[in-house]
């Protein structure tokens, strides 16, 4: 029984390592796209949008960008709107945080005494208006239909998605914006496009 839980408890520590360290090197691999020269993101005409496959992920992408160039310059949109009663039952040991406390902890700070809904229009609006002060939106389903904002051009995915969900949301950099702009760019971290068929291309 030792044995069992001892490898449990090796098998989640290593997945939850292995993700931290993935997570790390796409950030990494964003903060560079918005650092080389000659594209949009470096000009800042060009903003971006990046998938995360839950919103555990999206808010541990906003503290991992916190210690970068992008702090102050990314927010979160999701579903996601921090109660208390959601943690009251939660029980950790010393020094240790729960997915939840985590997700509750992160948007109470970027909250910082707003409504969601409130942050999340403000957010949205300046993404729209303002590329070079909102130059990162991290989502996990919404504003991945409906959502136009011209000036995104990339559009980041680590996020299990197939079909017409797939299709809507690489629709999010086809919108028009100024001159510069004349096609998108999807990064795919999960290999998607291989189950993508031509039909849903064209």
């Amino acid at each position: 029984f030792q044995k069992s839980e001892l490898k449990k408890k090796w098998g989640t520590m290593q997945k939850v390592t292995s993700s931290r360290s993935r997570m790390k090197e796409i950030v990494k691999d964003i903060i560079y796209d918005f650092s080389r020269g000659g594209s949009r993101l470096s000009s800042q005409r060009g903003n971006a949008i990046l998938v995360a496959s839950s919103i555990y992920e999206a808010c541990k992408y906003y503290t991992l960008f916190q210690d970068t160039s992008m702090k102050n310059h990314c927010a979160i949109v999701t579903s996601y709107n921090p109660q208390t009663r959601d943690i009251v039952t939660e029980d950790t040991g010393e020094n240790t945080e729960t997915e939840k406390e985590f997700m509750y902890n992160t948007y109470v700070d970027l909250l910082d005494g707003k409504e969601t809904e409130q942050y999340e229009d403000w957010a949205k609006l300046k993404f729209k208006d303002e590329p070079a002060n909102m130059k990162l939106l991290i989502v996990v389903s919404k504003l991945l239909t409906g959502f136009d904002a011209p000036a995104c051009s990339y559009l980041y995915i680590d996020k299990s998605m197939q079909d017409h969900g797939l299709f809507q949301a690489i629709c999010r950099v086809n919108r028009l914006d100024t001159e510069d702009k004349q096609f998108g760019y999807i990064i795919d971290y999960k290999d998607l496009f291989k189950t993508v068929s031509y039909t849903h291309l064209t």
